[in-house]
C-alpha cells in the first residue's frame, strides 16, 4: 500500500519525493537582493518533474522593487528548442526566503541556504506530506561550469543542513547549449 501511495503522490508533485521528514534547515543569516540579481546557471539539482530532460538551465533575476524580483527560467529541450517561464519572487520576513510565483503554478518557497553572490548559491525547499517530503534543491553558478572548490562549498552547505547530497544530478551546461539573452 505505501508504494502505491508514494507513486500516487509522486504523480501529483513535481518535487523529489521520498519517505522522511523535512530537515530543520537554516537559511543564510543575511541576504541581500541587489548582489544576487543577474544570471545564474544551474549546476546541479534534485530531480524535478518540471525539469525532466531539460539542459542548459539558467535563471535570470531582475529588480522590480526593494522586495520583489523578476524571475525568468530558461532551458533547452531534447528537440533543440528553448523554453522559458517568467514569474516573480517576493522576499518574506525570513532572511534568504522568497515566495516564487509563476503563471498557473502553485506558489513556491525559494530558500537561499548559502551564497557568496559571485560564484555559487544553494537553494532548497521542502514540504511535509504525511510521512513523505517533497524536496526541491539547486546548486547555482555564475558561470556555465562551477569550479570544484565552489561545488564542494555548496555541497557542504546542504550537508550542514541535514540535506542528502547524493540525490543531486548535474545539469549539462556549455557545449551545445543555446542560451537566451537575459531579459531587459
Amino acid at each position: 500500500f505505501s508504494v502505491a501511495l508514494l507513486l500516487a503522490l509522486a504523480g501529483l508533485s513535481n518535487a523529489y519525493l521520498d519517505e522522511g521528514e523535512c530537515p530543520p534547515f537554516q537559511n543564510i543569516a543575511e541576504f541581500e537582493i541587489p548582489p544576487y540579481l543577474g544570471r545564474w546557471f544551474e549546476a546541479e539539482r534534485y530531480p524535478a518533474g518540471f525539469e525532466a530532460d531539460q539542459t542548459c538551465v539558467t535563471a535570470d533575476y531582475g529588480p522590480i522593487d526593494d522586495t520583489t524580483i523578476s524571475v525568468t527560467n530558461t532551458a533547452n529541450l531534447p528537440d533543440g528548442t528553448v523554453t522559458s517561464i517568467s514569474g516573480t519572487g517576493t522576499a518574506t520576513s525570513t532572511p534568504g526566503q522568497l515566495i516564487v510565483q509563476f503563471p498557473n503554478e502553485a506558489v513556491g518557497f525559494y530558500n537561499v541556504l548559502g551564497t557568496d553572490y559571485e560564484n555559487y548559491s544553494t537553494v532548497y525547499a521542502c514540504a511535509q506530506v504525511g510521512n513523505y517530503r517533497e524536496q526541491f534543491a539547486w546548486i547555482l553558478s555564475r558561470r556555465e561550469v562551477l569550479e570544484e572548490e565552489y561545488l564542494a562549498m555548496a555541497m557542504d552547505v546542504f550537508t550542514a543542513n541535514g540535506i542528502d547530497t547524493s540525490v543531486f544530478v548535474p545539469t549539462h551546461q556549455g557545449e551545445g547549449c543555446i542560451y537566451a539573452d537575459p531579459p531587459e
